[in-house]
């Protein structure tokens, strides 16, 4: 193992394995590709040292080799460079959180709708923890245990998932609730509605589920508490401000002071530079001139110039505004003048930062000898504001190592450390029980036992009193978190066959008052309910373990410990309990199930190893620090020195400059005398070319004034005339209104003056066609007539041959009659289809020509207003000659004129040709005046349009002489039939039921 771990170590060396893929993360070579994951420099360390210092039999022995020897790598050769603790708190706190919010501490998560069925005896199981907490390991979300939660009817379907208690634990949870949110199985999703759900829906806790009454509530009130961001924020500030905040502060201000005393002992200093310290601005002085700023401050603190110290223990600070001058004690205003002078703010300027650097040096040079606030043992009571007994004394120190509580009704012994932990749980406790007074006692008490009490109490030294974990095997392995048992609790059957105990809160109760003070006491059920075993947390640290180990001494004392539990089979009164170790973690019963879940199995030894090498990253952290501090200063000693060597120089050459400047202004001012006598003489010229001008300008507004009131007067007459404009314009408009109406009647009469004339001429067509028939019926019955009458002539009486001819004549002319009056009924049935029939195409036609017009269309087939005048080349060519306002008018007009024209039934602009044959033709007449004139004064186009409006008019309504509306094919250029308007809207229709996806 060591063999192969050196041999590891070795290829991390050597570069072999990729370890870091940027500046901020790190892989692990030696995880399965699968469950690889980036990590931050001490989230791999733990990750590796975690995984090497594992007592699992999961993990082999090749693999904890390896992660030993990554562990070993980091910590050697791969320790970062380290920013401040509070920068790195602050990068840890997860972003997008409020602030204000409360949330259940320890971070927890809450699963719900978990599968259950029913066992055989009725009652009801699911998946273990161990299983949703693989299942969320495997998504990323690291979780440290999983709890399913349990009532009388066995599993509820709800577990409690705890993460770590870092800034790191939260990022996981808050990953783990956005994660079910974002598959719709968040909180919201679960309550939305009563329908059935499948799949998991989880979320954070927090304060609403931390006061409901159901099972989780009940849990979450008996193992967490609720707080807020800003008080989680704050116990971190304070556990590390205990070790870190005042070292820090002194290194911080003694090397900015060690910086700025090296800075002014360069010999630049000696060079008398012509600049007045009191001009300088606070916002762009340089670091030489900070440095000077620094000592003229300081100077002036030393004559008395500032007041700092405002009574015997109060001090303020003289360079905060007014409305920010609050009271401080000495080490407050220490630890205030550092922190600004330190500050990387881009709000704090220059000027700021070197006041309270002169402030901090000053009360650590001349006032600490004086002041008695630095030894905390004459504080002031922390204690003064509070309620007293009736000697107006609080007795909290009971012996040398024992101490009392003031404020509890039972008086018990506490140590330092254990009064502490008293006092600050009660202070923040956010249970309904505590009264404000009470919670305010307590943490007056917490106060002044950490200020008031600290440098008197060897407790707080662990080396130096009596060591808690001596008479302990320090190899031999123990549950962690330290954990104990406790059984033959006392049990009953209820009414539905369940057996029911005392709840986990009454016997944590009994333990404090015995002073053990257990977290939480979590009773352990079984199907049958209630097992009469209980395990007892304590807490994760050195004092949790002495508190353990007191809890199982106590026992063992009054002969109720592990080994008496074992001892015998008699029947046994009363509560056993002891700590649990490995055989307790390895057992089968239902005390091992447990502990395997929620717990591991460590040596003393090696959380003492975790211990250091938590302290020693601390202790590295601050080396490093100390170390980037003195090679930055050293840096800032070899600048100034190279600095005071170029300013020597640089006032060399400013002398040089200066001289030349003296001479470039002595000519300069002899030159700015013969311009200004130059520029006085110019002056008086352009003065009198003013003058002049002046007048001018005089004679021009006279002329002006009198032009004005002709304008105005042309202006009244427009506005008479424009106002007669708009009366005619109403009256035209009316009278084309009129004339619109009357042209609709004559285009309705002439239709129907069309269709009766259509209808004659096919039945005219029809009649003659009959008639030519009746007369050929006719001509042939006179010709019968005419034979039987020669036949008679000729014939005898008697002769019976002629007799049969007549009657077969007779026969075949009654024929020939019945046959013409069929075909007259026939030709009377024929006409009055026909009219039917044209009747319907008519109405076809017309329907067909009005649905087109509502269909704007760019196809061959449309609607061709016939006789309408487009009006655009007469607007393009008005507006070839006047603006575009007077044009729209102008060709208004003009369009207006010619529709009058066109109406008028005496205008016939036409002449007759004579064709090939007897044929003859109308066309223009080209000699005619009004289109002669029409085409000389507006030009060709506007002559063409208006001979082609005529040709229509004449074309399709000579007698009407208005515009109709005529079904057109645009690709030919004719008349089109009915049918081809017919296909066109069925072509059309079949794209738009394409289009639509309508079959």
């Amino acid at each position: 193992m060591g063999k192969y771990e050196d041999r590891c170590y070795e290829t991390l060396k050597k570069g072999r394995c990729i370890v870091k893929v940027s500046d901020k993360t790190y892989i692990c070579p030696y995880c399965p590709p699968k469950k690889k994951q980036y990590y931050r420099y001490e989230d791999l360390l733990q990750h590796a040292s975690g995984v090497g210092d594992s007592s699992s039999a999961k993990r082999r022995p090749i693999v904890k080799a390896s992660h030993r020897a990554l562990a070993k790598y980091l910590k050697r050769n791969h320790v970062p460079v380290v920013r401040s603790s509070k920068l790195l708190a602050q990068e840890d706190t997860p972003s997008g959180h409020d602030d204000d919010e409360k949330i259940v501490w320890p971070w927890t998560g809450i699963v719900v709708n978990v599968p259950i069925r029913k066992s055989e005896n009725g009652q009801s199981v699911g998946k273990s923890g161990s299983k949703l907490k693989d299942e969320l390991i495997r998504r990323g979300f690291n979780p440290i245990t999983v709890h399913p939660l349990r009532n009388y009817h066995g599993h509820s379907g709800t577990a409690v998932v705890e993460f770590q208690r870092d800034w790191q634990g939260l990022h996981h949870a808050l990953s783990f609730e956005n994660a079910y949110k974002a598959d719709h199985h968040g909180k919201k999703d679960w309550s939305a509605n009563t329908e059935v759900k499948y799949g998991l829906y989880a979320w954070v806790a927090r304060a609403d589920d931390y006061k409901s009454s159901s099972i989780i509530g009940e849990h979450l009130r008996q193992t967490r508490d609720l707080k807020t961001m800003p008080k989680l924020m704050e116990e971190e500030a304070r556990k590390q401000d205990r070790l870190v905040s005042y070292l820090t502060n002194i290194t911080g201000t003694k090397n900015r002071i060690d910086l700025y005393t090296a800075v002014q002992k360069c010999p630049c200093f000696n060079v008398s530079l012509p600049m007045d310290i009191s001009s300088i601005d606070g916002s762009n002085i340089t670091e030489s001139e900070m440095g000077m700023y620094v000592d003229r401050s300081y100077e002036k603190l030393k004559n008395g110039k500032y007041i700092v110290k405002v009574s015997g223990e109060t001090y303020s600070c003289p360079f905060c505004p007014q409305k920010k001058k609050p009271n401080y004690r000495y080490m407050d205003l220490v630890q205030h003048a550092s922190a600004v002078a330190n500050s990387s703010s881009a709000r704090r300027t220059p000027i700021v930062k070197a006041n309270h650097l002169a402030l901090s040096k000053y009360l650590e040079k001349d006032l600490a000898p004086l002041v008695s606030s630095l030894k905390p043992v004459t504080q002031e009571d922390p204690l003064s504001g509070c309620d007293h007994d009736e000697n107006g004394k609080h007795i909290v120190k009971a012996s040398d190592e024992t101490y009392t509580c003031p404020y509890c009704p039972e008086k018990k012994i506490y140590r330092y450390l254990d009064l502490v932990q008293h006092a600050s749980g009660v202070g923040n406790s956010s249970s309904a029980r505590r009264t404000p007074i009470m919670k305010a006692n307590h943490l007056a008490l917490a106060k002044y036992l950490e200020k008031g009490l600290v440098p008197l109490v060897s407790s707080l030294k662990p080396g130096a009193q009596e060591d808690p974990l001596s008479g302990c095997d320090h190899d031999e392995k123990i549950v962690w978190p330290w954990t104990g048992i406790v059984v033959n609790i006392p049990t009953r059957k209820s009414e539905d066959g369940r057996t029911v105990g005392e709840s986990g809160s009454k016997l944590r109760d009994e333990l404090i008052r015995r002073g053990f003070n257990p977290i939480r006491v979590r009773p352990l059920w079984n199907n049958c309910g209630h097992s009469g075993i209980a395990v007892v947390e304590f807490r994760k640290d050195w004092s949790g373990l002495h508190n353990a180990l007191s809890f199982e001494n106590a026992y063992e004392a009054d002969h109720r410990g592990k080994k008496d539990w074992g001892a015998n089979n008699d029947v046994k009164y009363g509560l056993y309990a002891w700590i649990a170790r490995a055989d307790d973690h390895k057992s089968s019963s239902i005390i091992g199930e447990h502990l395997r879940k929620t717990s591991d199995v460590k040596t003393i030894s090696k959380l003492m190893e975790g211990e250091a090498r938590k302290q020693d990253r601390l202790v590295s952290y601050l080396t490093n620090i100390l170390e980037t501090k003195n090679k930055h200063l050293k840096e800032m000693e070899a600048m100034c020195s190279v600095t005071s060597e170029s300013l020597k120089v640089l006032m060399e050459e400013k002398d040089n400059l200066l001289q030349a400047y003296n001479k470039e202004i002595n000519k300069t001012q002899q030159s700015a005398r013969l311009h200004y006598q130059k520029v006085f003489s110019d002056h008086e010229k352009v003065k009198s070319q003013l003058e002049s001008h002046r007048k001018h300008l005089e004679l021009r507004e006279v002329e002006l004034e009198k032009r004005e009131v002709l304008i105005e007067r042309e202006r009244k007459k427009l506005a008479e005339e424009l106002e007669e404009n708009v009366v005619q314009n109403s009256a035209l408009r009316l009278a084309a209104l009129e004339q619109k109406r009357a042209d609709e009647n004559l285009m309705k009469l002439a239709e129907d003056q069309k269709r009766q004339k259509e209808e004659l001429h096919n039945r005219i067509i029809q009649l003659e066609k009959q008639l030519d028939q009746k007369q050929a019926l006719e001509l042939e019955i006179e010709q019968l007539r005419g034979s039987m009458n020669v036949i008679r002539e000729l014939g005898d009486e008697d002769d019976d041959i002629v007799l049969t001819i007549i009657e077969a004549s007779f026969k075949e002319l009654r024929e020939k009659e019945r046959e013409l009056e069929d075909l007259e009924a026939l030709n009377q049935t024929l006409i009055v289809s026909e009219r039917k029939s044209n009747n319907e195409l008519q109405e076809a036609r017309k329907e067909l020509i009005n649905g087109l017009k509502e269909i704007s269309s760019c196809a061959n087939i449309g609607v061709k207003r016939m006789g309408e005048l487009d009006n655009k080349p007469i607007l393009e060519a008005m507006k070839r000659r006047y603006n575009e306002e007077l044009a729209e008018e102008r060709a208004v007009e003009l369009c207006s004129l010619w529709e009058e024209y066109l109406k008028d039934p005496n205008w016939h602009p036409f002449k007759r040709i004579k064709l090939e044959g007897e044929e003859y033709q109308e066309v223009i007449d080209d000699e005619d005046e009004k289109l002669k004139d029409l085409k000389d004064e507006m030009g060709n186009e506007v002559y063409k349009s208006v001979t082609s409006v005529i040709n229509e008019i004449n074309e399709y309504n000579p007698s009407g002489r208005y515009a109709t509306s005529e079904l057109w094919n645009y690709g030919e250029g004719r008349r089109a039939s009915l049918q081809e308007g017919v296909e066109f809207l069925l072509n059309l229709w079949n794209a738009t039921k394409g289009k639509r996806g309508i079959t």
